[in-house]
């Protein structure tokens, strides 16, 4: 349901979550400058953590405030995940003629995030049982 609290609760889990993307991003690209290395850990990062967020909000029987699967699915992974800069990243790839290097990412992040969702929801289903 729309509410102005949940409006602002989104868009400040969002900004959370889009300054953790920048300081991953920021980081890596000092060790790796010549590729986009944070955004794929923000990806796989963040697949990992929605199979977490799922897992648990499915286990969980009690209670929970549809204001916090808000603040973390939607707007904190939303802000942390980047799907406009891998289409970035992967187009500058094609755009540079280095076509094994955007299918290697293209593949990595598709791929990975998958894996990395069902192991956070494993570790949640596993922990919860």
């Amino acid at each position: 349901m729309f509410t102005f609290t949940n409006f602002l609760i989104i868009g400040f889990a969002a900004a959370v979550g889009a300054w953790l993307r920048w300081l991953i991003g920021y980081f890596l690209y000092i060790l790796y400058p010549g590729l986009p290395f944070g955004t794929l850990a923000v990806n796989l990062l963040g697949g990992f953590l929605m199979g977490m967020s799922i897992a648990y909000f499915q286990a969980t029987t009690s209670n929970l405030s549809e204001e916090l699967k808000l603040f973390i699915n939607i707007g904190f992974l939303g802000g942390l995940t980047t799907f406009s800069a891998y289409t970035s990243d992967i187009f500058s790839f094609l755009q540079k003629g280095e076509v094994q290097t955007s299918f290697i990412f293209m593949v990595s992040h598709v791929i990975g995030a998958l894996i990395m969702a069902y192991i956070g929801w494993y570790i949640i289903i596993f922990l919860t049982d």
